[in-house]
């Protein structure tokens, strides 16, 4: 494997240039991201209840711990400085004889009494702070896009952040906003309750909560299928939203199963998804191959081997007479396609769709793949022959259409 010293640089400042937009966000528009974010911090069930919280609870979600949910409140702060001991003492107090756990998300960080009071505190607060929200934000591609002049750099991607001002002029608020100045101590009493109506996520994050790409979600409102709730104009793109609390109705609407909640669901699922022959290119059963023939015992790949398996297999189908891709596709010649230009298309197509699903992680730092742990520790060496055949099948199946 290659050492991580070959990896291309991350752009050294796009996770100060995402607080900085995160910063720069009107209050409300602020609260709409944080709610369309917690669904990325791995909680299900979420529900913002209140806009500015004053020492309470901002929104309640389930904490996924492998078999179980755990219900927990959460609390949403925008500072710049460090979160201070009496605003963890005040949620304490705001969680007690409610939640047995609880998280507090801030775009700061917390003083060193802070985070001790939250780490060894009953109930016990999970902290996350500014960086993690912004590397989360990286990883998961949101508010960020490739740079137009050197793909291997990421930009701010100024629609993601509009598409939080369109929610705010959509539902314009019944309070007045303010700005939100940190004062350690002080007290923070503005607050209303949210109206379901008014507790919108967005079309990305819906797809993320269904474990479903998003480009299928806007197909399924465009044919119809789906009914957004509100839908805003912006940009030249239409912003879709849809209420928080529809999500187990669309659920069950559309026949999409729930989160897998034990090892042998995880590994079923997996393995009848990595078999389907829903195919638009070939590149998924590709991207198999290649996978598992890097994978080490921790589950783990570096993509730019993965980018290297996966040329070599296109090479080869050419070299014996049997392309796998005609025109349009970049893998038509994979001799004459940068690694970059590989590596985005794998991210993009089918690699996402294993990342909405959960099965496989994506550390973009250090340029690692790995399979969840919960799903590697259930894999047989029989289920990978397995999956490696029908990955096979998939590819003839493919070319004999």
């Amino acid at each position: 494997m290659s050492s991580n010293a070959s990896l291309p640089p991350v752009h050294p400042d796009i996770k100060r240039e995402l607080k900085h937009q995160l910063l720069s966000m009107s209050a409300r528009s602020f609260e709409f991201f944080a709610g369309d974010f917690l669904v990325y911090a791995g909680l299900e069930a979420v529900s913002v209840t209140r806009y500015i919280g004053d020492g309470g609870i901002d929104a309640l979600g389930n904490l996924v711990a492998g078999q179980f949910r755990i219900p927990i409140g959460i609390q949403v702060k925008r500072h710049r400085n460090n979160v201070q001991r009496p605003d963890i003492d005040r949620f304490i107090g705001a969680l007690s004889g409610r939640f047995s756990e609880g998280m507090f998300m801030t775009t700061a960080n917390y003083a060193p009494n802070a985070l001790q009071k939250a780490t060894s505190s009953i109930p016990r607060i999970l902290t996350l702070n500014g960086d993690q929200i912004v590397t989360m934000m990286v990883e998961h591609r949101l508010g960020v896009k490739s740079s137009t002049f050197d793909a291997q750099k990421l930009d701010i991607d100024p629609d993601y952040f509009t598409a939080f001002e369109s929610m705010r002029s959509l539902l314009a608020s019944h309070v007045e906003e303010d700005v939100q100045n940190y004062v350690p101590g002080a007290s923070e009493t503005q607050s209303i309750d949210l109206k379901p109506e008014e507790d919108l996520i967005s079309l990305n994050a819906l797809g993320y909560a269904l474990r479903v790409d998003p480009a299928r979600v806007r197909r399924w409102v465009e044919s119809e299928m789906l009914k957004p709730d509100a839908a805003q104009l912006s940009g030249g793109r239409t912003n879709y939203y849809f209420r928080r609390d529809s999500i187990e109705v669309i659920r069950k609407k559309l026949g999409i199963g729930n989160m897998p909640t034990s090892s042998d669901e995880w590994k079923q699922e997996f393995l009848d998804f990595a078999k389907s022959r829903n195919l638009s290119r070939s590149y998924k059963p590709v991207m198999i191959k290649a996978f598992f023939q890097l994978v080490d015992r921790e589950g783990k790949v570096q993509i730019d081997e993965l980018v290297k398996s996966f040329r070599d297999y296109y090479v080869q189908q050419i070299q014996a007479g049997q392309p796998l891709e005609q025109s349009s596709s970049l893998m038509v010649n994979p001799l004459v396609a940068s690694d970059q230009a590989i590596k985005s298309l794998i991210i993009s197509n089918p690699l996402e769709r294993f990342l909405i699903k959960n099965f496989i992680t994506y550390n973009r730092d250090e340029g690692i793949l790995q399979i969840a742990p919960q799903l590697w520790r259930e894999l047989r060496l029989y289920d990978v022959i397995d999956v490696l055949k029908h990955a096979d099948e998939q590819l003839r199946y493919y070319l004999s259409r």
